[in-house]
């Protein structure tokens, strides 16, 4: 498949894997247990969490959230300072043939989803807890990029 498709919007999820995978091992999805998780470590876990077209459907905008998940909250919060600079330096530039036009980061927000069980409670939505060893550090950015 050619990426990113041409007359399309990009995949943003890819995008910045693209951007982030020499920097920390970057994924879409976290490995199915806690073992695979543990070794994987350390990881940058990448989620689309919403995006829209402006008015003439030029431009996309993709809000993301990146979490880094190292053995312990130091390593992570490391990575995400890495991560962090790297994805604030991308506006104006290709990545891997995708031109981002614009970046900012935002709060990173929770995804919206409600798991048969779940551990805790924030507000009025159940969310699991994925954290319970305090080693993730979550990131939000705010990505425009027009069709490629």
């Amino acid at each position: 498949m050619t990426y990113p498709v041409p007359g399309e919007f990009p995949d943003f999820e890819q995008c910045l894997v693209d951007l982030l995978t020499p920097i920390v091992p970057t994924v879409t999805s976290l490995p199915a247990t806690g073992s695979d998780l543990d070794a994987a470590l350390p990881l940058a876990w990448v989620r689309k969490v919403r995006g829209t077209t402006d008015v003439n459907s030029v431009t996309y905008t993709a809000q993301l959230r990146v979490v880094l998940v190292a053995t312990d909250r130091g390593p992570a919060t490391q990575l995400a300072g890495q991560v962090r600079g790297a994805v604030l330096g991308v506006a104006g530039t290709d990545v891997n043939g995708v031109l981002i036009d614009w970046v900012a980061e935002i709060a990173p927000e929770e995804l919206k989803y409600f798991p048969p069980t779940v551990q805790r409670s924030q507000g009025s939505a159940d969310l699991p807890n994925l954290d319970p060893l305090d080693r993730m550090v979550e990131l939000g950015f705010s990505l425009q990029a027009r069709r490629q």
